[in-house]
């Protein structure tokens, strides 16, 4: 990881919530397990911290396949 992916920033498990990219704990690791959602940096014993540039990548992934289907069908 990058100095830069680090100054980026990154979501909190509430962050992610909030902004919909999961629905809940269940959710969140199936993601994980299932389609390869980054797994977060651990900062403490109860601290998780998802670098935004992972989550981001992890959906335009998820877009790109999306699209592919798409055109598939097509």
């Amino acid at each position: 990881m990058t100095d830069d992916e680090i100054a980026l920033g990154g979501y909190r498990y509430e962050d992610l919530v909030a902004d919909r990219i999961v629905r809940n704990r269940t959710d969140l690791n199936r993601k994980q397990r299932k389609h390869g959602f980054p797994i977060p940096v651990k900062l403490g014993d109860r601290q998780a911290w998802f670098p935004k540039s992972e989550v981001h990548a992890w959906v335009r992934q998820r877009a790109a396949l999306r699209q592919k289907r798409d055109s598939e069908v097509a």
